[in-house]
């Protein structure tokens, strides 16, 4: 599969989306049988009083569902609520994503910008209900906004809360508001991350603003923002299905919303499957032996490519197929630190010949044959095909054939020569070593990748150590700016506005794995003041990153990224490696699902699948 229009929270916005707000299909509405009963008994208004008056219809993938059954899945704890969250258990965003990576409105109705762009309008969709059957407005985006902005609450300020005025908003109606912002913001960036959506009508209950015998940690407990809790059986929803039953550390079960406020081309209310059971792993480990007993129906999250062969080897017995699933971020790439300490090394790795010859020396088919059962394709430092930011080739794959002859040549005529006949080439008449910083798995992808790179550099006679340490090591290594360079996958393969983040650091918003040399901040953020000065070419993209982050423009705003990633391509920002893959495995009993997805919180993966139209055959 192409990642052929994997296209992008930050990059572009289309209303082309599967899901749109069409008229409701002919004739009455449809229901699950347990929600007619109780509608029978007078539990539940009827199905039409609980939809919007025009729904949102979901064209189903393959066929239109029938109700029932439980989808089974695993999760590691308090700390993994997006994984709920990403499968429509617990949130719904203002935007959203679909298979094909087209992003169009959810919860809105629409937006526009007003006053040059320094005012964000929108408009939510009429008629949605929470799962309590209270009315969404305008009131629920508006209480998020302005309680994310108390110093008092734990909660995520990044994305659309970071650039809004939040005492300065203006509620027009009960669906529309006026939102000032700090600076141009599109708000496609939003996408990945918290929805700034919350049931006020329930959460005002614990707020000290409202109800003075309250106390903020009250608030924080009834909210249960970024973390499972108990707290979430009693929590409204507006997502497909709601929690229902929470066991700490043993089992969490999620029941359809009765209020969702989707229906299918047919005019059935979604989602057809019942409810969602996650069970508590306290190890990933586990997870493998509970597919191969068939106890899991759907599972992306927490699987590890290196399980591959065990996966497809026990589909049979288990009753799911494998799918190998394309990824948003690229696979590991070497970052050097252009404001090295070690002022020989600095001057190397700002030389683009030294940069070209390091990638020429790394055989990344090897790699994607070693490391990811040849899935995964030898790329360059540029956006995914079928991305608007990629500007086509040579740009693509520049630079990324092995040549380790051509490597050598660029070496030798750089001074750099293996003077005292050890294997190893030397700087200034001394050993020259780089240093690689790496932690085990996660986001620096298989430890292997850079034990592989440290061989195949060898023979081009350039010493590389591995340095597998704790993740907060190399943080700290990084912030001191005594590392020469360290290994993780590339963030946002999609997106060019985080991947040549150059002067980030570890303070959310900011992309913390863009940086390229703590310094190159201090003298960004200085204006030149303080701090390491970053190569010409840098400073060039860095201009381009902030126009672009600031255009509404879509198309002009995807015409930056692509001058972005000529730069990037040209120069070797990074020492890229390979595109990256994932593994899941779905339940052969279950429809609507499709052969492979794209994976990665750029796309809010898997909610892309549109889980609630999936239903057991």
């Amino acid at each position: 599969m192409k990642f052929r229009r994997v296209v992008i929270a930050l990059l572009v916005m289309s209303v082309l989306a599967v899901m749109t707000a069409a008229a409701a299909p002919s004739g009455t509405y449809k229901e699950a049988p347990q929600l007619a009963a109780m509608v029978q008994s007078g539990k539940l208004p009827p199905v039409e009083s609980r939809l919007p008056a025009s729904p949102v219809v979901v064209k189903p993938l393959d066929s239109v569902g029938k109700y029932g059954g439980t989808i089974r899945k695993v999760y590691t704890g308090v700390n993994d609520w997006w994984n709920l969250a990403l499968f429509g258990v617990r949130a719904e965003p203002l935007l959203a994503a679909d298979l094909e990576g087209n992003i169009a409105p959810n919860l809105l109705e629409s937006y526009e910008y007003l006053s040059g762009g320094n005012v964000l309008r929108l408009h939510v969709r009429k008629g949605i209900k929470w799962s309590d059957g209270v009315p969404f407005t305008v009131d629920d985006i508006v209480y998020d906004l302005q309680t994310r902005g108390n110093k008092n609450m734990p909660l995520e300020s990044a994305g659309l809360a970071d650039k809004v005025v939040a005492d300065k908003i203006v509620k027009i109606d009960d669906y529309t508001a006026d939102l000032p912002l700090k600076e141009k913001y599109p708000l496609e960036f939003t996408i990945a991350y918290d929805p700034t959506v919350s049931p006020k009508h329930y959460l005002i209950k614990f707020d000290p603003r409202y109800d003075s015998t309250k106390i903020w940690q009250d608030l924080a407990m009834a909210w249960s923002p970024s973390r499972n809790s108990a707290a979430l059986v009693n929590l409204p929803v507006l997502s497909a299905w709601k929690v229902i039953e929470y066991v700490e550390n043993l089992r969490i079960v999620a029941e359809r919303n009765p209020y969702y406020w989707k229906v299918d081309t047919s005019g059935q209310q979604l989602p057809y499957v019942d409810r969602v059971v996650f069970n508590y792993v306290a190890s990933t480990d586990t997870i493998p032996a509970m597919i191969k007993a068939g106890q899991l129906d759907f599972q992306a999250r927490h699987l590890s490519l290196a399980d591959f062969p065990f996966y497809k080897q026990n589909e049979s017995m288990g009753g799911y197929r494998t799918a190998v699933l394309p990824n948003t971020n690229f696979g590991p790439a070497i970052h050097l630190n252009y404001a090295d300490k070690n002022l020989d090394l600095r001057n190397l790795f700002r030389t683009k010949e030294f940069r070209m010859a390091l990638s020429y020396g790394i055989d990344r088919q090897a790699i994607s044959n070693t490391l990811f059962f040849g899935q995964a394709k030898p790329w360059g430092f540029s956006p995914l095909e079928g991305s608007p930011a990629n500007p086509g080739n040579p740009y693509s794959t520049m630079y990324t054939q092995y040549d380790p002859s051509a490597a050598a040549k660029l070496l030798d005529d750089l001074g750099l020569r293996d003077t005292n006949g050890d294997g190893f080439r030397e700087l200034n008449g001394k050993p020259l070593s780089i240093i690689v910083d790496m932690d085990k798995g996660g986001g620096a992808g298989p430890v292997q990748v850079v034990e592989l790179i440290a061989s195949q550099w060898q023979k081009i006679g350039i010493r590389a150590i591995a340095n597998t340490i704790d993740r907060s090591l190399i943080l700290a290594r990084w912030n001191e700016n005594s590392h020469d360079a360290f290994a993780w996958n590339v963030n946002g393969g999609i997106d060019p506005l985080q991947f040549t983040f150059a002067w980030s650091t570890t303070a959310a918003p900011d992309f913390m794995w863009g940086n390229v040399g703590v310094p190159l901040n201090e003298w960004q953020t200085s204006g030149g003041k303080s701090g390491i000065e970053p190569p010409a070419f840098i400073k060039d993209m860095n201009q381009l990153v902030l126009e672009a982050q600031q255009e509404l423009n879509a198309n002009k705003r995807n015409e930056l990224a692509r001058q972005i990633t000529k730069i990037a391509s040209e120069n070797l920002y990074k020492i890229p490696t390979t595109t990256l893959v994932s593994v899941g495995i779905v339940s052969t009993k279950l429809a609507n699902v499709p052969s492979t997805w794209t994976d990665g919180i750029s796309v809010l993966s898997p909610r892309n699948t549109q889980p609630w139209q999936f239903y057991y055959k």
